[in-house]
């Protein structure tokens, strides 16, 4: 059996509640090392609990965003083999997933990278989709193919050969948003192959239920827009359609919520972030 190394990025949580955590504990027939890397902002006993479970624990001392963590784990796994997985705190992971992931990774073929079918709450396919600059194209059915130069995904449940990140990092410039856009971006220019394993993933994704008020709507969008914007600066061209794109959430939120000051407050928001280029 291959070494698979998991890794949980927790934020103001305990892995007693952790959905992914729990689910873990419940996986049978395969090598699997956890590893919780700590954002949180407070003491949540997490790294007691990992010393009792033998689970790796790694602390980030506070919330540093998403791609820092990331390395993190990654600077504990310099010089070993395997496969890490990437998870969010609240992934349904099953059995099947390690089983189908193990075989596909066992058949040593070209592919480097696996994911799974992610299904939302809304029975839409999520993840993997075809890469578009304003919007992915989704899949249609889980058994859908995708061409491997348009192959993107989100980062939970993303599960990755160690040899690719002998010489990558995750861009650290991005904190939360763009950071699996940027990844598979990378990776496709790389020529890198993905492999789109045949099980479904059902995922609660937050972000897509409605927020309890305009407030709530903001907190989400002071993270998105300067990842996003940043994410956009690698010329004048991405960055005005990237500046498109903001005025089109500040649209959107605006006739969800009857709320036109949040148009406003998107604009003046984006300005913060004026264009300068930088290589991504």
């Amino acid at each position: 059996m291959e070494k698979i190394y998991t890794v949980v990025v927790m934020y103001n949580s305990n892995i007693n509640e952790s959905q992914t955590c729990k689910r873990l504990v419940s996986i049978k027939n395969h090598d699997i090392e956890p590893i919780i890397v700590d954002n949180s902002t407070f003491d949540n006993d997490n790294e007691v609990l990992c010393v009792r479970r033998n689970w790796k624990y790694i602390s980030m001392g506070g919330n540093k965003g998403l791609s820092k963590a990331y390395n993190k784990a990654l600077d504990y796994l310099a010089e070993k083999k395997g496969i890490v997985v990437w998870f969010d705190d609240d992934t349904n992971v099953t059995q099947k997933y390690f089983d189908e992931l193990e075989k596909e990774y066992s058949k040593k073929r070209e592919c480097s990278i696996f994911v799974p079918v992610i299904q939302g709450q809304d029975g839409r396919y999520w993840s993997p989709n075809s890469v578009s600059f304003f919007r992915n194209k989704q899949l249609k059915n889980k058994d859908e193919k995708i061409d491997n130069s348009k192959f993107n995904a989100i980062n939970s449940c993303t599960a990755v050969d160690l040899e690719v990140y002998e010489n990558y990092r995750y861009d650290e410039r991005l904190f939360l948003d763009q950071v699996d856009h940027k990844f598979f971006e990378d990776q496709r220019n790389l020529n890198r192959k993905f492999d789109k394993l045949d099980v479904v993933i059902q995922h609660n994704f937050s972000t897509r239920e409605k927020k309890k008020s305009i407030e709530d709507v903001k907190k989400r969008y002071v993270i998105m827009i300067p990842d996003f914007l940043r994410f956009c600066s690698r010329n004048k061209k991405y960055y005005l359609l990237g500046m498109v794109k903001v005025f089109g959430w500040g649209v959107r939120e605006s006739i969800k919520y009857k709320n036109i000051t949040f148009l406003v407050w998107c604009m003046r928001e984006s300005m913060k972030y004026p264009y300068r280029k930088i290589k991504l």
